[in-house]
């Protein structure tokens, strides 16, 4: 969060011929957000399940969802409030990628793991 919300005078210049790096982070940042989020509601289901009362794959759309909520209305603060930083589309595409391949990723591997 706090480097997404850095002015993009002070962001350094790094650049890939193959990738962007800009995309590869927005990507790994929502990936770990998600998987860390999946974690912690499943690692205390039985403390929250009854407030919850989510099937995981019910959990899996709100961390979807919460994820890519997230990214967009990063993107319009962004776009809006911090100098030198502008809304992208790429960013939000990237974003939500990054949160779906982390919840496929903690659905395949993750419950074993806790």
């Amino acid at each position: 969060m706090v480097l997404s919300l850095i002015p993009g005078d002070q962001l350094p210049s790094i650049k890939f011929d193959w990738i962007s790096i800009d995309s590869a982070v927005h990507f790994g940042m929502y990936f770990i957000l998600s998987v860390l989020f999946l974690f912690g509601f499943l690692t205390f289901e039985k403390k929250i399940k009854k407030k919850l009362n989510l099937s995981n794959l019910q959990l899996y759309g709100v961390v979807i969802l919460v994820g890519v909520l997230i990214g967009y209305a990063i993107e319009l603060i962004q776009g809006n409030f911090i100098f030198r930083r502008y809304f992208d589309v790429a960013d939000i595409v990237m974003n939500s990628f990054g949160t779906i391949f982390g919840v496929i990723m903690y659905s395949l591997t993750g419950r074993k793991l806790t």
